[in-house]
């Protein structure tokens, strides 16, 4: 778990936005000042195309409806490991592009760039905020859902019945991402999405204090992304908004979401223009399920392209190269080497005429 920071997400660079706790019902968001424009321009190539990710489809009304519910109040104990892994095994079944997490305790598996996920977004206008800073999820489906996530070290699952909605305390500091499943009738997840909720939210006891204002996150609009894996690099793109949450001293890199949701783990780096650009290096397909982050494509399925080579060919030659011309040499000096011999006995020989 990373913690929240209101500074600048990178290294002698300022941040575009103003971070401002907006409304009176615990909002969390951060209202922007400025931005980027929607596209960038890369040295040595054309504009940089924006990527929207793909998201749980929703139905306005029905998103009134379960937003107009009475929150049913839900701290669960921490799930059983036993459901856990039938959870995931569940939730790889529904990822149709054969790219499942890790199994836990299991060796990593290799990433195969041309595969594609199944997992979307979780809107992000479904989690929003009490009055004490405690996250409340609608259910704007027909179907219950299902969310799973990780908090003081421990798996934990809400259950959410059609239409309704659910708050939960989270009094932990930090951004808690968490793998949504809508359930059929038999209890069998049919589709998948990753979503996000603030923590440091909680329901005074008496004589306690209310929690204070957590502190706001940081967005920056309109950002330059590249993923840059072990063995691949792929074409930056934009992202609408990039919320930077912290450093993870779980996984030594710093976190952030991608429009809001897509947990992603980097550095922030500058690109040839000179620009502020996210640098991935580990995603989550399932979180609060899988193994600690790693390399895989991005929830929400961003169009991931690998870049072509910009290596230039090397003026020198290689080592194969040189091998093959000493041998030709010296075949050629053999060759040479015989006809001068022949000529030179020929012309010893003694005239028999």
């Amino acid at each position: 778990m990373c913690r929240l920071r209101a500074s600048s997400a990178a290294a002698g660079t300022t941040a575009s936005s103003t971070g401002v706790v907006t409304g009176t019902s615990g909002s969390r968001t951060a209202t922007t000042t400025s931005g980027s424009s929607s596209t960038v321009v890369q040295a040595g190539q054309t504009t940089t195309p924006t990527e929207t990710p793909k998201r749980l489809p929703v139905n306005a009304q029905n998103v009134e409806l379960a937003k107009q519910s009475i929150p049913v109040q839900q701290n669960p104990d921490p799930a059983p490991q036993t459901e856990i892994r039938r959870l995931t095994n569940l939730a790889i079944n529904v990822n149709v592009t054969n790219n499942p997490p890790n199994p836990p305790g299991g060796a990593p598996h290799k990433f195969d760039p041309n595969q594609r996920s199944a997992v979307r977004q979780f809107d992000p206008k479904l989690v929003y905020y009490d009055e004490y800073y405690r996250p409340i999820i609608a259910n704007p489906y027909q179907q219950p859902l299902q969310v799973v996530y990780i908090y003081q070290g421990a798996p934990r699952i809400l259950v959410i019945p059609p239409l309704a909605s659910a708050v939960t305390e989270l009094a932990a500091l930090g951004a808690y991402s968490f793998t949504a499943m809508l359930l059929n009738a038999v209890g069998i997840p049919t589709d998948l999405a990753v979503g996000n909720m603030m923590g440091g939210g909680y329901y005074p006891e008496p004589g306690q204090p209310p929690p204070p204002p957590p502190p706001p996150v940081v967005p920056y609009d309109n950002v330059p992304v590249q993923v840059q894996y072990t063995d691949a690099t792929y074409q930056p793109f934009v992202v609408n908004r990039v919320i930077d949450v912290g450093d993870d001293p779980a996984v030594g890199e710093r976190k952030v979401l991608l429009d809001g949701v897509t947990p992603a783990w980097g550095s922030w780096t500058t690109n040839s223009d000179g620009q502020r650009q996210f640098e991935v290096h580990k995603t989550q397909q399932f979180p609060g399920m899988d193994d600690p982050p790693g390399e895989g494509p991005l929830p929400g399925d961003y169009q991931m392209q690998l870049a072509s080579s910009s290596k230039p060919a090397s003026p020198g030659l290689s080592t194969t190269d040189l091998l093959l011309i000493g041998g030709a040499v010296v075949v050629l000096a053999l060759g040479i080497g015989a006809i001068a011999l022949n000529v030179m006995l020929g012309r010893r020989r003694p005239n028999r005429h």
